[in-house]
């Protein structure tokens, strides 16, 4: 392909003049963070009906390789059969026990501890050893129940729903920072998960603005430079922002430096640069120049999630034999700590009912994107649009603060439009 001069030759025109926020700059409401009402409309109306993105291909090219995955109260498992790569529900279809519990790892049958029941990598039902079924059981009718499965860019992606947005439209503008950074090409050399004691949109907020690398993060501070940065305006279910590095370092790493060639068709002017995307609901990317690392938050209650990192190479770097990946993992895995730690204490400021949501600068744009994608998934009407289950049994459509941050929205929308500054586009160094 041909290398264009920056990412902003790549996506569509920014514009500069765009009010920052829905809400006029001021945060949202403490039951949109800790109410159990919320939280299930999330589970019900973003995670049970989106494309959700859930893997990298990477972990997965040989035949009968699999990943497992916890989604709320379910379980996937991922596995390369014979056609590819498919998703299916991770139990048993005897008596529902849960089939695999390892995170990755290789098999050409499963086993199902419990009665011995065994299933193919292409999720068939092999053998019942010795299970008496009467003449009307099908073994056929009896296999892994699956979950819609697609593969984009080299991540996979799975709906558990019927429903689902077209996949393409919500990844928008995403496929021209997949593309430049050989996304689908790339080797995960390592994966690590983290339990967080905190809502899984607080999460999001963190890794999606870097005001705090200051006092937060000494050793992403040094190489990183915070002020010179600027956030996307993106078509689709995406956001992101681009952050500089600083002069005299040429990798996100310990040392901040790496030997390691920049991918090649990483943008001129992006080769000094980290490109934040996010896939929402819950896929963060950091696009560099010499690796790319992905990062999840999977929500598990309105308190608690975990995030699952990948950090990604170009096979041309991980085929050498010197080749190593510790200055960078050393980095974000302290720096990992150290998020984890600022969401948990904010998720028990805020969980106090006194809390009053306060005001929200310019570069923290991206996080009020985020909870304004997320307020207009679980809004009233949204589950008449998704045609769920809540809608059929004639519940209530909008969870308690839905009023409150829409008010909040329509009172504020004026003096946004009005005062809220200047978008970081082309060339743009404030947020």
């Amino acid at each position: 392909m041909t290398r264009a001069s920056s990412m902003f030759d790549l996506i569509s025109d920014q514009d500069e003049d765009r009010p920052y926020f829905e809400t006029g700059g001021i945060g949202r409401s403490h039951e949109f963070y800790t109410g159990e009402e919320q939280f299930r409309r999330e589970m019900s109306r973003i995670y049970g009906r989106r494309w959700l993105p859930v893997d990298h291909v990477s972990r997965l090219k040989e035949k009968g390789a699999y990943s497992t995955l916890n989604i709320g109260s379910g379980s996937i498992l991922l596995i390369h059969g014979d056609n590819g790569i498919q998703g299916y529900h991770n139990y048993c279809r005897h008596r529902g026990y849960k089939l695999v519990e390892e995170a990755t790892g290789k098999r050409q049958s499963l086993v199902c501890l419990y009665h011995c029941w065994v299933y193919d990598r292409n999720g068939k039902l092999k053998s019942l050893n010795g299970t008496y079924m009467d003449h009307f059981f099908d073994k056929e009718k009896n296999g892994l129940l699956p979950v819609r499965t697609e593969v984009r860019f080299g991540v996979v992606f799975v709906a558990l729903s019927d429903d689902a947005p077209d996949l393409d439209e919500s990844l928008g503008e995403f496929g021209a920072f997949a593309e430049v950074y050989d996304l689908a090409e790339l080797e995960c050399v390592e994966a690590k998960d983290y339990p967080v004691a905190s809502n899984w949109k607080l999460v999001a907020h963190n890794v999606n603005e870097s005001l705090h690398f200051p006092t937060a993060h000494k050793d992403l501070h040094r190489i990183t430079d915070f002020d010179d940065a600027g956030t996307y305006d993106l078509e689709g279910d995406i956001v992101g922002a681009w952050q500089s590095i600083r002069t005299g370092y040429n990798s996100v790493s310990m040392s901040g430096r790496s030997p390691r060639t920049p991918m090649p068709n990483v943008p001129e002017g992006d080769l000094q640069k980290i490109n934040w995307i996010t896939i929402l609901p819950n896929l963060l990317f950091g696009f560099t120049a010499d690796y790319v690392m992905m990062q999840w938050v999977w929500p598990e209650s309105p308190g608690t999630c975990f995030v699952r990192h990948f950090w990604l190479f170009h096979p041309t770097e991980t085929a050498k034999s010197d080749f190593s990946h510790e200055d960078v993992f050393a980095l974000w895995d302290k720096a990992n700590y150290e998020d984890w730690e600022m969401c948990e204490r904010t998720h028990r400021g805020l969980s106090n009912p006194l809390w009053v949501p306060g005001q929200l600068s310019y570069d923290e744009e991206v996080m009020a994107q985020i909870d304004a994608w997320v307020a207009r998934e679980t809004a009233e009407g949204a589950e008449a649009e998704a045609g769920t289950a809540d809608a059929q049994a004639g519940e209530s459509t909008e969870p308690a603060e839905a009023s409150a941050d829409s008010e909040a929205s329509a009172d504020s929308e004026a003096s946004a439009a009005e005062g809220g500054g200047k978008a970081a586009g082309a060339g743009k160094a404030e947020r």
